[in-house]
């Protein structure tokens, strides 16, 4: 496993020894390692309902636009005018 130096802000750092002191944590790279996983979770997440929500949207549109040039006999009577 590598070992990287990261600069926390005063709140953070206080944070992750508030955690490893109540003893949530072995240590704060265990802290580290637990956060970065759920922010990973949350990610995924993230991209799967944008992923879904696009494909809701692009079927609402879809029935949208077939509804939409589906003439009617009101709109076929005006496209004749022109």
């Amino acid at each position: 496993m590598s070992t990287h130096i990261v600069k926390l802000p005063p709140d953070v750092y206080d944070f992750v020894q508030t955690s490893v002191e109540s003893g949530r944590y072995e240590n704060a790279s265990e802290l580290v390692r637990a956060a970065l996983r759920a922010l990973h979770r949350e990610e995924k997440l993230s991209e799967e309902v944008r992923f879904s929500v696009v494909a809701v949207d692009g079927d609402v549109f879809r029935k949208l636009w077939e509804k939409s040039v589906q003439p009617s006999s009101s709109s076929s009577s005006s496209l004749t005018q022109w």
